[in-house]
């Protein structure tokens, strides 16, 4: 082989590109084929990472957060250690993102520091998940719990977990969180008729709940801001 056209692979590949050019110059593609290391027999390591991205829905690396391991060990030519390298660096950019919203909002009195905080976890998520955010006396986070994972209903059940955790927590207050799979944080009636549900119960409790925020694909909607609440 040519040194040129040895040269010219080598300036090809991920981890090259990467020293070069830094984030701006590589694509989800070469950060993938980074993470992978190597491919497997028949595949180059990124054409690996083209299987991996022709298994999430349109394409899309969002929703490799969504993929479990077991999940990623389907495509061929991803093992065990592939598979958990791929799902932790995932991890660990939720848990930055996370760490990146705390410093820059102190507190959570607001619906954009809530939302920013679920965001990243719930945006891509492909079920609906019911989530309460339990609030201290200053509104400082106390926990985050997700209730359900799956479709939202207005049963009493709900009502009563929500309450059960927040003496639990020693909550002072509470804030109902769930996301839209669709990726259009509008309220359905079933949204509004729960938040009213679990509202009238909380003045009954003595715990009020200030906000139910719904999350869609980078955009969210506060139903206390809507007047629901």
């Amino acid at each position: 082989m040519s040194t040129l056209l040895r040269q010219s692979l080598t300036c090809d590949l991920p981890r090259e590109k990467f020293v070069r050019h830094g984030t701006a110059g590589v694509t989800e593609r070469d950060l993938l084929a980074i993470l992978l290391r190597t491919g497997t027999r028949g595949l180059s390591v990124l054409e690996l990472a083209d299987a991996v991205l022709r298994q999430l829905p349109q394409e899309n690396i969002y929703y490799l957060g969504e993929s479990s391991v077991a999940d990623l060990c389907r495509i061929r030519g991803i093992g065990q250690d592939k598979a958990i390298t791929l799902c932790a660096a995932v991890e660990l950019g939720r848990r930055i993102a996370k760490q990146r919203v705390k410093q820059q909002a102190p507190d959570f009195s607001t619906p954009q520091a809530i939302a920013e905080y679920v965001m990243e976890d719930m945006r891509t998520a492909l079920q609906e998940r019911f989530a309460v955010v339990f609030l201290s006396v200053k509104n400082r986070l106390i926990t985050v719990q997700t209730l359900s994972v799956g479709t939202l209903n207005a049963s009493l059940a709900r009502a009563r977990d929500v309450f059960r955790l927040a003496m639990q927590y020693n909550a002072a207050s509470v804030v109902l969180v769930h996301n839209h799979p669709s990726g259009d944080p509008e309220p359905s009636r079933e949204d509004i008729l729960l938040t009213k549900q679990i509202v009238k119960a909380g003045e009954i409790m003595g715990i009020p709940v200030l906000d139910h925020i719904i999350i869609g694909d980078g955009t969210f909607v506060s139903l206390c801001e809507r007047g629901h609440v």
